[in-house]
Formats: structure tokens, C-alpha cells, sequence
């Protein structure tokens, strides 16, 4: 990879780390019936672990430039190491629901501290010609991460239960925060930005709104209450983005903005993953509800799928390095659009291999689009400002994930005044079909855009 040894062992650290947070977010699925019985809570009690974990994590993704800019890289992934392994041991303990809670808590204020800051060391570790195959290294990490994650959960938790799993993941994150104190170098930090306690409240508050509305937005019962909501949040992150353009030293620099590429990537990423996660969301119910499947079987119809997504993150990194963005992007729309295409076109008597081959064709697209669009977006801006693009980048992918899985399941219940007469199994049906029809139509507008506006060009200039 043309790295020092030093380098290396940065990357290799710095890489375990990231791998532990994604796979305790993973851990979690499996354990929740064993957590509802164990405190005797319902299932909209417990899902409490997962939101607010997403919650916390977003809340603190847009202040990563700023604390990348106030801590050494080594300060900040020990004191993250920390926070995580202290939360897992709490939570490990977990005697009720509230501390479980509270350790799940600090666990996602690493996990949102980790991630912008590992993808923007690697990201600077290597030279721009080789940025590719850092991307797809670290798609490759985070991508094999959640696909094995539920499975070793399973099977640690039928062994030695939900508590030792936590105390299992806090011991190995106390074990990398050590090497990481022995190994990991003190360098110099970015450029300080001054800390600005109006925009940290405006961002916070804002994406809290936002993100819960648009959590909820499907299931609630009193959508206006939740569209009020949503405003109020849409306006106070508008009020936090003027703030950033008027600021000597912002906290969140918005000039990552004026690049034509990065601008265009992050729509194109956003857009890209939330519709995938939006597929997966809704492909569990066609299996499980319409085909009368086992939550296993629908576990592993989408397990080959996730493996090819890992597999293929480093694969679509050094396409982009020798091809440059447009072949492998240009590759990945149609190959979505082709999985996505035969999701929605199934009949209800669909065999499961016909839907694994359809997911698969879904993931391998989405990285082929994902790691060439993501380094072509950071390879036009200077090095000064890659902090603040990981961060503008990250919370754009959170809140388009939150609206594009409200969106595509509110298209699914659209199946009742399309079929009003239907019984309960094909409204069901119908539902599903709704939802894959409504992605594939987002999938045809992303695939014509990435056509026309998703190429290298000679004139494309580094935004400073």
C-alpha cells in the first residue's frame, strides 16, 4: 500500500477499533428477546437501545471536525476507547433497563466520535492516487462488520447470554485502548477551531428533531404534531448552516460545499444508501410475512448479499484508482437498479433464491456507486478541509437514511388504498411491491443523474 511501518500499525489500530463499535451496533438484535424477558418490557421499550444509539451517534457526528481540531488523533480514539469500554461494562452489568440504556449511550458517543475520525486519518494517510483502495478498506471493514455480527451474537448469547456478550466487547475494547496507548503517535492537530456553544445547540437540537420525526413518522398516529417537528428542525439546522457561512472559524466549515464533486457525491451517497436501507427494511417483511419464512431464512437471504457488499468495497476502491469514478459508478446504478427491478417485479410465490440474488445484485451496486463517488468527493477538496467533509458528509447520510426508510415504508401502506378489497396476505403483498416500486423509480432519477454529472474532469479544480 506504500505506507511506513508506523503508518501501518496507525491504520491497523485505528481499524480494530472502528471494526469493535460497528460490531457491538450489530450484537444488538439478537439479544433484545432475551433483554425484553429479562426486564419484562415490551418490544417499543426496548427498540429504545437501537434509537437512541442512532440518536446520539448523529448528535455527535457534526462536532467530529471540531474535536478532531481540538485532540490529537491518539487523545481522541484513547478517550473514545474509553467512553466505549466503560459503557459495554456498564452495560454488561446492566442490573435494569436505565443502565443497559446509559451504556448503550456511551457506546454510540464513541461509535459517532470514531467513524468521521478513522476515515479522515486513513483518508490523509494515503496519497490521493491510492485514496480509493483506503475507502475501499475501510467499506470492506465496515461493511463484514454487520453481516457476521448478528450471527457471532447468536451464537455467544445461546451460550453465555446477553451480559457476557457486553462484557466480552468491553474487555477487547480495553485491550485495543492499550496497544493504543502504547503504539498510536501524539502528531499535531488540524487547525483549532474555537468551540460555539449557540451552533452545537443549533445542530443538536435541530437533528434531534429531525431525525426523530422522521423515526416515527411511519408509526405515529398525530403526524402533524411530527411534521411540526420536522420543521422546527429542518429550520434550526438552516439557522446552524448560515451561522457556519458567517463564523470567522466555523465549527462545521460549509466551503465543502462549493465543490461541484463533493456536493454531487454526497446527494448521490445519501440518496444511494438510504434507498438500501430502505430495501432492507422492507425485504425482511416479503420474507418473513409473505412468503411465511423464519426470521432465520430471512437472515440468510440477505447474508450473501452483505458478504459481496464488504467484498466489493475494496474492489469498487481500486477501480476508482485505475478508472477513475465513472466506470464502477456508472457499473454500480445499473446493477441497483437491476436488484431492485426484480424486487419489485416478484410474484408472491417468489422462491428465496430468486430474492438473494436480487439483494445481492442491490449491495454489490450500492458499493460500486458508494467508495468511487465518496473518494472522487474528498480527492476535490484540500486536506485542510477533509475533517469537515466527513463530518457534512456522515450527517447527511444519517438524516437521508432516516427519510428514505419513512418514505419507502409509507409507500407500502399505500397497499390498502390501492387494494382495498385485498385479504391481509396480499395487502401485504402489495405493500412490499409498493415499497420496491417507489425505490426503483428513485434508483432510475440517481442512475440518469450519475450518468450525466458522475464523471472526471480535467477542469475540476481543489476546493481550499
Amino acid at each position: 500500500m506504500g505506507l511506513t511501518r508506523k503508518q501501518r500499525i496507525t491504520v491497523i489500530v485505528l481499524l480494530t477499533g472502528t471494526v469493535l463499535a460497528i460490531l457491538d451496533l450489530s450484537f444488538l438484535s439478537p439479544a433484545l428477546p432475551s433483554i425484553m424477558e429479562d426486564f419484562s418490557i415490551d418490544a417499543t421499550t426496548a427498540q429504545w437501545l437501537s434509537s437512541a444509539y442512532s440518536l446520539v451517534e448523529a448528535l455527535i457526528i457534526p462536532l467530529s471536525a471540531y474535536l478532531l481540531g481540538r485532540f490529537s488523533t491518539k487523545r481522541l480514539f484513547v478517550a473514545a476507547m474509553g467512553i466505549f469500554s466503560a459503557g459495554s461494562l456498564l452495560a454488561a452489568w446492566g442490573p435494569n433497563f436505565a443502565v443497559l440504556l446509559v451504556g448503550r449511550v456511551c457506546q454510540a458517543a464513541c461509535t459517532g466520535i470514531l467513524l468521521p475520525m478513522v476515515m479522515t486519518e486513513i483518508v490523509l494517510i494515503f496519497p490521493r492516487e491510492r485514496r480509493g483502495t483506503a475507502m475501499g478498506l475501510i467499506g470492506l471493514l465496515v461493511g463484514f462488520a454487520p453481516a457476521i455480527g448478528p450471527t457471532v451474537s447468536g451464537l455467544l448469547i445461546d451460550s453465555v447470554g446477553w451480559h457476557a456478550l457486553f462484557l466480552i466487547v468491553g474487555v477487547l475494547g480495553i485491550i485495543i485502548l492499550c496497544v493504543a496507548m502504547v503504539v498510536l503517535e501524539t502528531k499535531e492537530t488540524a487547525a483549532r477551531t474555537p468551540f460555539d456553544a449557540l451552533s452545537v445547540a443549533l445542530s443538536s437540537i435541530g437533528l434531534l428533531c429531525i431525525l426523530y420525526g422522521l423515526s416515527t413518522f411511519a408509526s405515529t398516529s398525530n403526524t402533524t404534531i411530527i411534521i411540526v417537528l420536522i420543521a422546527i428542525g429542518v429550520a434550526l439546522i438552516a439557522l446552524f448552516v448560515i451561522r457556519q457561512l458567517r463564523l470567522e472559524q466555523p465549527m462545521l466549515d460549509m466551503r465543502v460545499f462549493r465543490s461541484r464533486r463533493f456536493s454531487s457525491s454526497v446527494a448521490v451517497i445519501a440518496l444511494t444508501q438510504g434507498v438500501y436501507l430502505g430495501i432492507g427494511t422492507v425485504l425482511p417483511l416479503f420474507v418473513q410475512i409473505v412468503r411465511g419464512e423464519s426470521a432465520v431464512m430471512s437472515g440468510l437471504v440477505v447474508l450473501p448479499g452483505a458478504l459481496l457488499s464488504a467484498v466489493m468495497a475494496l474492489v469498487s476502491g481500486k477501480l476508482y484508482d485505475r478508472f477513475g469514478v465513472h466506470v464502477p459508478a456508472r457499473a454500480g446504478s445499473v446493477c441497483t437498479l437491476a436488484g431492485i427491478a426484480l424486487l419489485a417485479t416478484m410474484p408472491m410465490d417468489t422462491g428465496m433464491p430468486v430474492v438473494a440474488i436480487a439483494y445481492v445484485l442491490c449491495s454489490v451496486g450500492v458499493q460500486l456507486i458508494i467508495t468511487p463517488c465518496n473518494t472522487w468527493g474528498i480527492n476535490s477538496l484540500s486536506n485542510a478541509l477533509v475533517r469537515h467533509a466527513n463530518a457534512a458528509a456522515q450527517t447527511s447520510n444519517q438524516i437521508s437514511n432516516s427519510f428514505m426508510v419513512a418514505l419507502i415504508i409509507s409507500f407500502s401502506a399505500l397497499s390498502s388504498v390501492i387494494a382495498p378489497t385485498a385479504t391481509e396476505l396480499e395487502a401485504a403483498y402489495y405493500g412490499d411491491k409498493i415499497a420496491f416500486i417507489a425505490a426503483a423509480a428513485i434508483l432510475l432519477a440517481l442512475t440518469a443523474f450519475i450518468a450525466i454529472f458522475i464523471r472526471d474532469r480535467e477542469t475540476d479544480t481543489i476546493v481550499e
